[in-house]
């Protein structure tokens, strides 16, 4: 990887004059270029779709980012058109990488499908699309976040898939945030794990959501949990409505959320999610870990199946506390082992 100074950028006027042109070489190339450079910005041609047939190296179809590029994608797409799988950005150790009004489609690799953050690298996203994108092992269907920084603003991942975290997978303590966002249609199939967090999986450090939207989200199969979100680290979700996801299969948990972690839930809603399948529990919420829900509506979620419990919340252990909160019309029942809650 090459290492560089800080580029000294045009004047605004200038940068906005120059656009990568409308091919795939094009933009492989100034991507390199920039990078080889020690950083710079990027400015897309509005509209264009970048086919990419071909990987710069590995998995990867666009150079490693190693130092600060911001992407102005002016609703471009960056989409893969070959058989061969690859992501379309690895951000290194030391890479800072902005995308700006930007789609990217169909990438496919081990982990990470569209992008893989590495320990200590950056990533911000904003109205940026990362949708139809495909993690074949672990998961991070749209993105890995190995151990680094995400920004995620008022942006939609959708139609992802991966083995844990349909879209976004996050592990090694690393941070992220989304803000405005919304995460949809996304699944999570196992690979070679058991599926978790059709939405998002927290495998360690932090996630915070800020009036982001859950909706729509999948884990498929034996012992599948966390429908929308799984959460063994800490989870802050704040003004985020958990809506219509989908925990599957014999021993699922979790329908909307599963916690063994921290989980915070502020002036939020979990509706109309489900858990089914033999033994479900927790057409809402699974909380093994410390669950606190202010301001919080728990309402028509279901546990559907022979021996399903815990339509609302169930907790397996930890502690569950309920503020100025409602548990109210789930199936076959409000909460199973939650004090205050029946």
């Amino acid at each position: 990887m090459v290492m560089g100074g800080v580029l000294v950028g045009l004047p605004a006027t200038a940068a906005a004059q120059t656009l990568v042109p409308c091919n795939a070489a094009a933009l492989q190339s100034a991507v390199a270029a920039a990078d080889t450079a020690g950083g710079g910005t990027l400015n897309l041609s509005p509209g264009c779709t970048y086919s990419l047939t071909t990987p710069d190296s590995g998995e990867t179809g666009l150079a490693a980012i190693t130092t600060p590029i911001r992407i102005n994608g002016n609703r471009a797409t960056i989409t893969r058109s070959s058989a061969t799988p690859f992501r379309f950005f690895n951000i290194g150790g030391t890479g800072d990488l902005t995308l700006n009004a930007l789609t990217l489609s169909g990438g496919l690799a081990t982990n990470g499908g569209a992008i893989f953050v590495s320990t200590g690298g950056r990533l911000s996203l904003f109205a940026s699309t990362i949708t139809g994108n495909t993690a074949t092992s672990v998961g991070g269907g749209g993105i890995l976040n190995q151990g680094s920084t995400v920004v995620i603003d008022s942006s939609t991942l959708s139609n992802n898939t991966g083995g844990q975290g349909g879209a976004f997978n996050n592990q090694g303590n690393g941070t992220a945030t989304f803000t405005n966002s919304v995460l949809t249609g996304n699944h999570a199939t196992g690979g070679i794990a058991t599926s978790a967090g059709g939405g998002i999986v927290i495998l360690n450090g932090s996630v915070t959501l800020n009036g982001t939207r859950l909706d729509g989200n999948d884990a498929t199969g034996p012992n599948a949990f966390g429908g929308a979100l799984t959460n063994a680290g800490t989870l802050n979700l704040t003004g985020s409505p958990v809506l219509n996801n989908i925990v599957n299969g014999s021993n699922s948990s979790g329908g909307g959320l599963w916690s063994s972690g921290t989980l915070n839930v502020t002036n939020s809603q979990v509706l109309g999610n489900t858990a089914t399948g033999t033994n479900a529990r927790g057409g809402g919420i699974l909380s093994g870990g410390t669950t606190t829900l202010q301001g919080v509506a728990v309402i028509t979620n279901r546990a559907v199946g022979t021996g399903a419990d815990g339509g609302g919340i169930v907790r397996t252990g930890g502690t569950v506390t309920l503020t100025s909160s409602t548990v109210a019309a789930n199936q076959p029942n409000n909460c199973s082992n939650v004090a205050g809650c029946s």
